[in-house]
């Protein structure tokens, strides 16, 4: 994806500006409470665990499973146009918190639910590079819970 018409986040929004720096440097990073070791995302000046404020910026090993989809046959912005048909998933981290992104580096008919998936990071032009996930089959699947 270029960064010529793409919508860009607030990269020096205090709550989120970390998460966007450690993506420009290929890390997945989201706020751990320091009382209850919640992981959380989005982020948030309060834990919704324990309502303690604050948090630590914690790197996560970026792996997880495709808990829900859907395909987009349709651009709703026109920076994703030369994407379509694209995929976004709401995916859960084994570190905890689920997060919604782009499925890529793979056909939309073979995405499914609990196929396992690692963080890669997609250039939106500098400084942005948005996390997205890519089928993993080197990750174990052994765990993962299929809704019946």
């Amino acid at each position: 994806m270029s960064g010529g018409d793409v919508l860009l986040p607030d990269l020096d929004h205090p709550l989120y500006a970390p998460f966007w720096a450690a993506a420009a440097d290929a890390r997945l990073t989201m706020q751990r409470c320091d009382v209850c070791g919640y992981v959380r995302w989005p982020p948030e000046p309060l834990c919704p665990e324990c309502l303690t404020r604050g948090g630590t910026w914690t790197d996560l090993d970026g792996h997880g499973s495709i808990w829900s989809y859907a395909v987009y046959e349709h651009a709703f912005h026109p920076s994703l146009r030369s994407a379509v048909p694209y995929v976004c998933a709401l995916v859960e981290l084994d570190d905890g918190p689920r997060m919604i992104s782009r499925i890529v580096g793979v056909e939309p008919s073979e995405v499914s639910i609990g196929a396992r998936v690692s963080v890669v990071f997609e250039s939106a032009g500098q400084p942005l590079d948005i996390p997205c996930f890519m089928p993993d089959p080197q990750i174990e699947t052994a765990g993962v819970a299929l809704p019946d």
